[in-house]
């Protein structure tokens, strides 16, 4: 049996006007938010970012510049004092070596990546640096010495991979109004090679950007949201991180800090390392140090998982 148009037409439209004067006739959907609303939705996503499933919480532990770091070398609550094991001084050909040596403790890591020092083979030393962050439970005393080293060492040394085919394909995302649509492209092409270098090699990188309109008050500052995925269409993502500016000066800092948040919040969600260091100062010196080469290498895999087999 058929409903008469007669019926149905009215109907329709009394449930339209109804669904508007009850949910929606008092909502202003043309009036921009406000800075402070801006400020807060930035809040909420940044809080709403996975932990680490074996962390109760993300590390807030950053590496301060003191002039006396060296120091510390000598206190044994940093540093093992007895004799340590060197092993082999052959070049490394893995990424997670002394990974074993990680359950003995941080302060046995870095009595063995002084004494490489020492013995001038400065990859095998950057590389148990690198496990005191990564994998040791080390107290913070430890961490700064180990990133103070890392950044030392990390700059004298050449990229693990210098083969850009064998890299894990990044693709960078930013979604933006028309104010930062000019300078964008030259401070984006600055960054995705940062980021090939503070990888070390191991991530190729490459951006696209999504310019829609801008906020139609000229001095309200510009929401930018980054994403990150694999380099193959269908790939994992990371979540996405935004924040607000109206001062281009600053835009590639803030890029900066909210991509090493994005990296950082997708290995604390998909891999079961220690949390990285928060950078807490400049966030082009945390990319190379307080991500080590492991866990670069860890993130480009989380975005480019192996094929599902048939």
């Amino acid at each position: 049996m058929r409903i008469p148009f007669y019926i149905t037409l009215p109907s329709c439209l009394f449930i339209v006007l109804m669904t508007w004067w009850i949910s929606t006739r008092r909502m202003d959907f043309m009036t921009p938010p406000s800075t402070a609303k801006l400020e807060e939705i930035h809040k909420k996503t940044i809080a709403s970012l996975p932990i680490s499933r074996t962390q109760p919480e993300i590390s807030t532990v950053a590496a301060p510049a003191l002039p006396n770091i060296e120091q510390t070398a000598n206190d044994p609550s940093v540093v093992y004092s007895g004799t340590i094991d060197i092993g082999d001084l052959n070049p490394p050909k893995k990424l997670d070596t002394y990974s074993e040596l990680a359950p003995d403790g941080a302060g046995k890591l870095l009595k063995l990546a002084l004494e490489l020092e020492k013995l001038n083979a400065p990859q095998r030393s950057l590389l148990a640096y690198e496990r005191v962050l990564d994998l040791s439970r080390a107290n913070p005393q430890q961490i700064d010495l180990a990133l103070h080293k890392i950044r030392l060492i990390r700059p004298s040394l050449p990229a693990w991979n210098p083969n850009t085919k064998l890299a894990h394909p990044i693709v960078i995302h930013i979604g933006t109004g028309q104010k930062f649509a000019k300078i964008l492209p030259e401070i984006m092409e600055n960054i995705t090679q940062e980021i090939q270098h503070s990888s070390s090699g191991l991530i190729q990188c490459s951006f696209k950007l999504n310019i829609g309109e801008s906020i139609r008050t000229n001095d309200a500052p510009t929401p930018v949201a980054l994403w990150m995925t694999g380099g193959n269409k269908g790939n994992s993502s990371t979540d996405v991180l935004s924040f607000t500016s109206n001062r281009p000066e600053t835009l590639h800092k803030d890029l900066l800090k909210t991509i090493f948040n994005l990296i950082r919040g997708q290995l604390s969600k998909s891999t079961s390392y220690n949390p990285t260091p928060e950078a807490m100062d400049d966030a082009r010196i945390a990319l190379s140090s307080n991500i080590t080469r492991l866990l670069w290498d860890e993130y480009g895999k989380t975005l480019n998982p192996p094929p599902k087999p048939r």
